[in-house]
């Protein structure tokens, strides 16, 4: 099969990049900066018969960084048929689980490895505000006939952009779903810390936390930074904590999942990335501190059944805002320590998997998620 190319649109024509994948399935990985080359995408695709899917993204990476601009052009196999899915707003997040797995009944009766579950890997719009409930009635009615993965594309600004297409269409308020082979499950890792007792959110909805303890929430997310940090922090200031001390939701079975507050409301609530269930149990988190220790004990579980050829990996934005220069140096520690030929991938707006395989799916903030392609 054809190899993966980063493309930029300002140094090479499109047309010249596209014809190598002439009648091929191509999945696009698309920097925000560049969103408005997704039709001249589509009209040079539809011209040499290929079978599109895209997403845009804050950024993409390569072995060589992190690029504000540019395409990732990844070949698929002639399996590979995404499905992509405009979600009504309007629905209840039970009803866009029913009509994402509506779609996916005929997919699944076709799966040629009765043996073996495929995974779901679903490509969210980041503004949809329930994707951990709708994760839930998608697991409800498929349990473990599948494996589950993830990410949100989007703007890293959380502003609503189109940002999922194919051939004909660019849409928001959408998720992309595909079946991927048995060996295709990525991998998820955090690395977050416990360091506060636990509080309860008194009053959430959605992504949005009213009260924590029967404090306003931004009240008492001060009081904890006050506690732990010796600092004052004022609501213009909350985002650049926010990454490096997320709050954390304790599950019955012990893990942890990462909920980072991008802002304040003016009546004092956070609004997080990803839902926070009314009385969920919180705590205050700490972020990995060294950007080598957590990537040297991914890669180990990457190369476990021998070296990759190619990672593909989907690095969390408030992560990558968290180490600043230093997330470089955790994406390369990575790649080296696997010892892969090439790596493919982009920021994300939210992580979607399991901390095991066949345990039920999880929304992830500051996560990392990557899967080892081809094995030498």
């Amino acid at each position: 099969m054809m190899q993966p190319s980063f493309h930029q649109f300002d140094v090479h024509p499109l047309a010249d990049a596209l014809l190598p994948y002439q009648g091929e399935h191509l999945d696009v990985l698309l920097a925000e900066q560049d969103a408005a080359r997704v039709a001249d995408l589509q009209l040079q695709c539809q011209c040499l018969d290929i079978q599109l899917c895209g997403a845009i993204f804050p950024r993409l990476i390569s072995q060589h960084g992190f690029h504000e601009r540019g395409a990732w052009l990844l070949p698929r196999p002639a399996a590979h048929n995404p499905l992509l899915i405009p979600l009504p707003a309007t629905a209840t997040a039970d009803e866009l689980a029913g009509i994402i797995c509506e779609q996916l009944t005929s997919r699944l009766a076709q799966w040629p490895d009765a043996q073996q579950a495929p995974t779901l890997f679903l490509t969210f719009d980041a503004m949809i505000p329930n994707i951990a409930s709708i994760l839930e009635g998608i697991y409800l009615r498929l349990a473990d006939r599948v494996n589950y993965a993830g990410v949100n594309a989007g703007s890293g600004q959380f502003t609503a952009i189109p940002c999922l297409f194919d051939n004909h269409s660019l849409l928001a308020q959408a998720v992309s779903c595909v079946l991927l082979p048995h060996h295709s499950y990525p991998l998820l890792e955090h690395g977050y810390q416990l360091t506060a007792q636990p509080m309860l959110a008194t009053s959430s909805e959605g992504n949005k936390i009213s009260f924590i303890d029967w404090e306003p929430a931004f009240s008492r997310y001060q009081s904890l930074i006050r506690q732990q940090f010796q600092q004052h922090l004022t609501p213009e200031q909350f985002y650049q904590y926010g990454v490096h001390l997320p709050l954390g939701l304790l599950r019955a079975n012990g893990d942890v999942i990462v909920r980072i507050p991008v802002a304040v409301t003016e009546e004092g609530a956070l609004l997080c990335v990803g839902e926070v269930p009314d009385h969920s149990i919180l705590t205050l988190l700490k972020a990995p501190q060294s950007p080598t220790a957590h990537a040297i004990e991914l890669a180990g579980k990457l190369c476990q059944n021998g070296a990759p050829e190619r990672i593909e990996l989907y690095y969390c934005a408030g992560r990558q805002q968290h180490f600043g220069q230093q997330s470089q140096l955790e994406v390369t520690t990575l790649f080296t320590h696997c010892g892969a030929h090439e790596l493919v991938g982009a920021l994300s707006l939210g992580e979607i998997g399991s901390l095991r395989p066949g345990d039920y799916p999880l929304f992830h903030n500051g996560a990392i998620l990557c899967n080892g392609e081809g094995r030498r």
